[in-house]
């Protein structure tokens, strides 16, 4: 017994004195090399949805009171990325969220991070392009801490925006969200059509937003380049992702421009979508419609300024 009990206090000695020398660390449970906590990061969904006004958009019921002669209209499609997702913290800052790398919606490649927002069902008036699989959801990963808001763009980084749509994983391999200009991408799709109501001047109005004035052809090994990028920046100060969504509301996007107006709004346009002169705004700074419609994302159509969005808002769950 007096044996072990000296073996035992030798053993204490050697680990006291070693445990002073300089430059050297014994590993601690649930710590980094550093000494320092290493916690697990938080799971975040962030969640998405529509809205005119206070009433849910879908494709299955008549959207009222849209633009400026307050339609009626259908929803067609409605689907946009979102990148550069940030959480604030609680005493200023903000952390990155990290994306998963096996989504169905959501691709990360380095720093950059996009998730595709699909609110169309592919039923009832989104039958004709839409899909059946929806998405409203941004999820993925901050490291633990309080956080209050939210910061986040409508776009698609441009290091994988200009991509083969065949060979990229998806969502960015969506073909409805592909923009013929550069091999890019439409960052958002929204369509509304006429609901059997007096004739608009064009059955569909438009809003797609892209990066526009590109030169360079990928598929010729070039390198793409776009003079206006129109990424704008979201920021949503007082947000609980716990217990709120974050809400698009077409009455407010589309709230200065005629939905029902006069074909050719996107006069100049055709040629370059390959298609007859159509009702809304395709990103060009020709078109008169263009101009509300990225004040209200909070763009200043025509140059790489940001402002004051007012489309996007927090609701409760």
């Amino acid at each position: 017994m007096k044996l072990i009990t000296r073996s035992r206090a030798v053993v204490a000695t050697v680990v006291a004195s070693l445990a002073v020398l300089p430059g050297l660390a014994f590993a601690q449970p649930h710590h980094d090399a550093a000494g320092k906590g290493a916690a697990a990061p938080r799971k975040v969904a962030i969640d998405f949805a529509a809205v005119a006004g206070g009433k849910p958009v879908s494709c299955a019921r008549p959207i009222t009171g849209l633009g400026t002669t307050s339609r009626t209209a259908r929803l067609t499609d409605l689907r946009f990325y979102v990148a550069d997702v940030q959480l604030l913290r609680k005493g200023g800052g903000a952390v990155d969220v990290t994306l998963p790398t096996d989504s169905e919606w959501g691709y990360a490649k380095g720093d950059a991070a996009v998730t595709l927002i699909d609110l169309e069902n592919g039923t009832g008036s989104c039958a004709v392009e839409g899909t059946k699989g929806m998405n409203a959801v941004v999820r993925g990963t901050v490291p633990k801490g309080r956080y209050v808001g939210v910061r986040y763009s409508v776009s698609v980084p441009d290091s994988l925006n200009h991509t083969d749509l065949t060979t990229t994983p998806a969502p960015l391999n969506n073909a409805a969200m592909a923009w013929s200009w550069q091999a890019g991408r439409k960052f958002m799709k929204v369509e509304v059509s006429e609901d059997g109501g007096p004739a608009w001047g064009s059955k569909t109005y438009f809003v797609h937003v892209g990066s526009t004035g590109c030169k360079g052809n990928p598929a010729a090994g070039e390198k793409a380049g776009c003079s206006l990028p129109n990424r704008d920046e979201v920021t949503l100060r007082t947000f609980d992702p716990a217990r709120q969504k974050i809400v698009l509301d077409l009455r407010v996007l589309l709230a200065g421009v005629d939905v029902a107006g006069n074909a050719g709004s996107m006069e100049g346009m055709a040629s370059m979508e390959g298609m007859s002169a159509m009702g809304g705004c395709m990103s060009s700074t020709a078109s008169p419609d263009c101009g509300p419609i990225f004040r209200a994302l909070g763009m200043r159509l025509g140059t790489r300024e940001t402002t004051t969005q007012t489309a996007f808002r927090v609701v409760g769950r």
